[in-house]
């Protein structure tokens, strides 16, 4: 209660409220699946859908959910979900509390800008109901309609649906809508003479002897580097100096023809920060977004998730409020609109855009634009030669603006298939953001420069920004509490939080994460399927996959694993591991010499350390069992049923569960367990 009232007097900032066990304040209601296979987890306070959501998805959530006892499906624990599932809504409010307080952590935080003159909105508002209807029934978050300069159409989420986490201050991801954002900083870092123009050619040292060497800009601004052979694994983590000393060493590029890819816009992005040097390129986005944009909040961007401190390689996520993305794309419009001559480079790069070629297909919301120019989606079917351009994201981050008829819409959601006409795991993005831009009427009036008017005063701005971050904070904390008891507040020492022995497949997914397709199941001579490493050598040290939740605080997992004769090699368990670099717990073997040890990690702080010497443990190629404990503060490492190593360690309270195995062995593992175990008090 002591948290609910702080979040409360908070609330006057962040206009959000939070309660209980539930939102309402209700106790949780866990009920058995109309099949009877499985347990459903319901809040009162749940929208009116909840109930019907949840059924309705009953089948996705038995088969793939990695938390099936409680109706929450957490799809690896990331928060991120492929297009191609299902999700229920408990598990759309779970993906939305780790985008919300995780998925900012996924690296190190380059730079946050600090808004200090946000500028002004001015309203003309009117009802709609189809926007109201579709913020109540999918997982849209936020939509906002701008036209003859002004906010006509502002809705967001009602607090019984996703409310009571999302609210006007939430920083929230831009997903691939940020390759448009580092498009409109490549445009300043031309208009500023750090780079001659969209023909100049990239001459950064750690590019020689690969593909991007020497390469015109606007190549890499149309994904049209030449690069397809050889960006297959374009969700890397890896930093940019990693990529191409590794993977891209001695790459020959190939036609110039669209291939859509994040390696680009982050070698773009990067680019900038070597050209500009690190305090001139933070300058920059000063200039850019407290000067010019005129936010009212923060924007933050990190770096590549496995990059070091001292490495030049940005991702281009860029994180901030609803409003504040509004704000961007206004600045975009102004440029236009008032022919800046960053606004000349937006023209620009309209004019140079380049056809798709049908490679992002001829249906749903990425299909719609046949061509790209610059990092934005444009000619958009029906308005070919109209300069319409989008920033589209993954789970449905879009912006489209028309820069002929001076409109902007911004969409926020969840999560989205990006199919359209709307279904039920989905918003019908074709109808409130294409048809509308698509049929809208001219502006009634040509939109003039914006000033910047504040909003408030100095320090009612930072009073402001401290109580949303203050806001945030809490907000953390209450909902790391609130799915801790979701998952372990009920469950008896012992119980099972999750088991994959991998048979039965093609009647339900698989409950892990493999990113990078490095793993496969196959059957053994006797027909057992077991979870075995792919015989490629990759450009990775380790090929390895996720599984669990980050909430697990106290847990045991066991598992049978098997070196193939020859292929031997070194595998680890990771228990306890949080967001990317944040830390975890590591157990190694080997499997000729059968050292072990324990030790902990954390990337972030460049912490790499032994925490227990282990006995031997020999297991050449032959089927082991290997179990792992984590207690309270106490960690055991069982291997065929001896204590091999153990430890105590308190850095690290909950965590979920990753492998990893060296890339040049072949690896099995099967008949994967994971309990509860409840500290023991002395």
């Amino acid at each position: 209660m002591k948290k609910l009232f702080l979040l409360l007097i908070l609330s006057f900032f962040s206009a959000q409220s939070f309660a209980g066990s539930c939102p309402d304040g209700s106790d949780p209601v866990k009920s058995i699946s109309d099949d009877g296979t499985y347990f459903v987890y319901n809040c009162g306070g749940s929208s009116n859908d909840s109930s019907s959501s949840t059924n309705s998805s009953s089948t996705a959530t038995t088969s793939s959910g990695n938390e099936s006892s409680n109706g929450i499906n957490t799809y690896g624990g990331s928060g991120y979900i492929f297009e191609s599932e299902r999700p229920n809504f408990d598990s759309l409010r779970w993906s939305l509390y780790r985008k919300l307080h995780y998925r900012p952590l996924s690296g190190h935080r380059f730079y946050s800008v600090q808004a200090s003159n946000p500028s002004n909105f001015q309203f003309d508002l009117r009802e709609d109901k189809y926007i109201k209807q579709q913020l109540q029934t999918t997982p849209l978050l936020s939509y906002l309609l701008y036209e003859d300069g002004k906010i006509v159409v502002d809705e967001i989420t009602p607090k019984d649906r996703f409310g009571d986490m999302f609210s006007d201050s939430s920083m929230f991801h831009s997903m691939s809508m940020g390759k448009s954002i580092t498009s409109y900083l490549a445009g300043h870092a031309i208009c500023e003479g750090k780079i001659k123009s969209v023909d100049s050619r990239l001459d950064w040292p750690i590019l020689k002897n690969t593909l991007y060497d020497n390469q015109k800009l606007i190549n890499l601004l149309n994904m049209a580097s030449g690069d397809k052979a050889y960006s297959q694994n374009d969700e890397s983590n890896e930093s940019i100096q990693s990529r191409m000393a590794t993977e891209f060493k001695g790459s020959k590029k190939s036609i110039h023809q669209y291939h859509y890819t994040n390696l680009n816009t982050n070698l773009v992005l990067s680019y900038l920060l070597y050209t500009y040097g690190e305090d001139d390129f933070k300058r920059l986005f000063d200039d850019v977004f407290k000067k010019k944009v005129g936010i009212k909040n923060e924007v933050w961007l990190n770096k590549t998730g496995g990059a070091e401190i001292d490495e030049q390689s940005l991702g281009h996520q860029f994180f901030t409020t609803r409003y504040d993305f509004l704000r961007i794309a206004r600045a975009m419009l102004d440029d236009w609109e008032n022919d800046t001559c960053v606004g000349k480079y937006l023209k620009t790069i309209h004019e140079r855009r380049i056809s798709k070629n049908g490679a992002q297909g001829n249906t749903g919301r990425v299909g719609m634009p046949g061509s790209y120019g610059g990092f934005f989606h444009t000619g958009y079917k029906g308005m070919e030669n109209r300069p319409v351009m989008g920033m589209d994201g993954a789970g449905g981050q879009t912006i489209l603006i028309d820069f002929k008829r001076g409109r902007i819409i911004v969409t926020q959601a969840v999560f989205d298939n990006m199919k359209f006409p709307g279904t039920a795991v989905g918003y019908d993005w074709e109808k409130i953001s294409y048809e509308r831009i698509k049929n809208g009427k001219p502006a009634s009036k040509s939109i003039t420069a914006k000033t910047i008017d504040p909003v408030m005063d100095p320090q009612e701005l930072i009073l402001h920004n401290e109580a949303r971050r203050e806001s945030d904070r809490k907000a953390k904390e209450y909902w790391d509490e609130y799915y801790d008891k979701i998952f372990f507040g009920s469950s008896a020492d012992g119980s099972m939080l999750l088991s994959e022995d991998f048979e039965n497949l093609d009647e339900r997914d698989i409950l892990t994460d493999d990113r990078d397709d490095t793993w496969h199941v196959k059957q053994d001579s006797d027909g057992n399927s077991m979870y075995c490493n792919k015989n490629v050598i990759t450009t990775h040290d380790y090929a390895h996959f996720n599984l669990g939740s980050e909430n697990w605080r106290d847990y045991s997992i066991s598992y049978r694993m098997k070196f193939t004769p020859g292929r031997g090699g070194e595998l680890e368990t990771h228990i306890r591991k949080n967001s990317n670099r944040q830390g975890e717990y590591r157990s190694v073997i080997d499997s000729m010499m059968g050292y072990t040890y324990l030790k902990y990690v954390k990337g972030a702080d460049r912490i790499n350390k032994k925490i227990a010497n282990g006995s031997r443990a020999p297991i050449r190629d032959k089927w082991a069992d290997i179990q792992l404990i984590a207690s309270g503060n106490n960690i055991s490492y069982i291997v065929n049923g001896k204590v091999v190593a153990s430890t105590e360690d308190d850095r690290l309270k909950k965590g979920a569960v990753m492998f990893a195995v060296t890339s040049k062995s072949e690896l099995c593992i099967d008949d994967i367990v994971i309990k509860k175990e409840t500290p023991k008090v002395e």
